[in-house]
């Protein structure tokens, strides 16, 4: 863990190592209320109640992965919130690359690789301790070491993990260097307005971009259509098969297979 925050300008100066936690997120937003500085980070070996976006569960088992909560504090005007975990997906994913080419970013929250099965999750939650601070919780969750056999057999089929990809093992705390470095180089950017950048990797590293895809949205009902880029908002552009666009704030997306043209 020393070896892997030595690396950064101030992010995880403060750090707290944990062998187990429930979750990442609750630590740091504790910490934060007992006086957490910008950039301190909570990691666990593992989580029992580790979550994902919408409450969903995050499988972390311990000694394969790594399970990170970052302390930013926003300044007073910051970018549109709905791109600040594309953004953490892009940093995250330009890191894995370092090892492999073969890692991109899925609208919303995903890494993945090119068979889009997920390598890494994000999980970004505001958090207002006092008015007028405010606070993200920026969560990483990314399978490492964890091999197909590990997986329970829900997630085999839509997960992977660097050392799949890779195959080889690696060093946790290297591919965390790697990861903190990237958080703090695209965070300065995030931070500053300074965007440009940002929409370029994010259209390069885009897997959906192009495909035929599913969107399941949060009301319960469905769409379908072409994936094409995102807005500067961070909303997912869609063209319907009648041409007409739709943006969309939330949902879960998956691509079409066997579709007929």
């Amino acid at each position: 863990m020393i070896t892997a925050v030595q690396q950064t300008k101030w992010i995880g100066k403060n750090w707290r190592f944990f062998e187990v936690v429930e979750s990442t997120q609750d630590v740091v937003r504790e910490w934060i209320l007992n006086g957490a500085p910008h950039g301190a980070i909570v990691i666990a070996d593992r989580q029992t109640c580790g979550r994902g976006r919408i409450g969903r569960s995050w499988f972390s088992p311990p000694g394969k992965n790594l399970y990170f909560t970052v302390a930013m504090q926003l300044s007073h005007s910051h970018p549109p919130l709905g791109t600040l975990s594309l953004l953490i997906g892009v940093a995250v994913a330009e890191a894995l690359r370092k090892f492999s080419d073969r890692i991109f970013v899925k609208w919303a929250n995903d890494v993945v690789s090119e068979l889009g099965r997920k390598l890494a999750g994000i999980l970004v939650e505001g958090f207002e301790p006092e008015p007028k601070k405010v606070w993200a919780l920026v969560g990483v969750g990314i399978n490492v070491n964890i091999t197909e056999n590990d997986f329970p057999d829900d997630l085999r089929p839509i997960a992977t993990s660097l050392s799949i990809v890779c195959s080889r093992e690696f060093d946790r705390f290297e591919v965390l260097a790697k990861v903190l470095c990237s958080l703090e180089f695209w965070w300065g950017k995030w931070e500053n307005n300074e965007l440009d950048l940002f929409w370029q990797a994010y259209d390069q590293l885009d897997w959906l971009k192009g495909k035929r895809v599913r969107a399941f949205l949060p009301d319960g009902t469905e769409v379908e259509g072409t994936a094409a880029g995102i807005t500067f908002d961070g909303e997912l552009r869609l063209i319907l098969p009648e041409g007409t666009e739709r943006r969309l704030i939330a949902g879960d997306v998956s691509v079409r297979t066997n579709v007929a043209s």
